[in-house]
């Protein structure tokens, strides 16, 4: 069974467009002249279920290296990245992003603490500032400092 582990990525994504590629035929898909809603994502899902199968019957196992420590590292970072978002949309953007930073400047980064929580402070701020001053994008109202958008 392990020796086939690798195929576990492939599959998932054919699932997952077959799955997008149903969906997207349910938004109509109109024709190439006058192009439904659903003609793009249905494109893209095509091509992505077309790769997926490929990779299921022609990847090579040799292809992949070892897990590892360092693979451990990254999984933990993508958690990191997917609880910031929950967090973001619940609490704003500095919190979360403070705490992201740390978490990542502590961990990945190995910083001291004395280093780790200014930098994660001031860039969460600084970030703050670059995306909703200067670039103007909507953010959530921020419940810690009651910052907005």
């Amino acid at each position: 069974m392990s020796k086939h582990l690798y195929r576990i990525a492939p599959l998932l994504l054919l699932l997952f467009g077959i799955t997008a590629m149903l969906q997207a035929n349910s938004l109509s898909l109109g024709e190439l002249r006058s192009p439904g809603p659903g003609l793009w994502p249905f494109i893209v899902a095509g091509l992505l279920t077309l790769t997926a199968a490929v990779l299921l019957v022609i990847d090579d196992p040799a292809d992949y290296e070892p897990w590892t420590r360092g693979t451990v590292g990254i999984g933990l970072g993508l958690l990191s990245l997917g609880v910031f978002i929950v967090l973001f949309e619940q609490l704003g953007f500095v919190l979360p992003a403070v705490l992201m930073l740390l978490v990542w400047l502590r961990l990945f980064a190995q910083e001291p603490w004395r280093l780790a929580l200014p930098l994660a402070v001031v860039g969460a701020l600084a970030f703050h500032f670059v995306f909703v001053e200067l670039l103007g994008v909507p953010f959530p109202d921020d419940v810690l400092l009651g910052l907005g958008s």
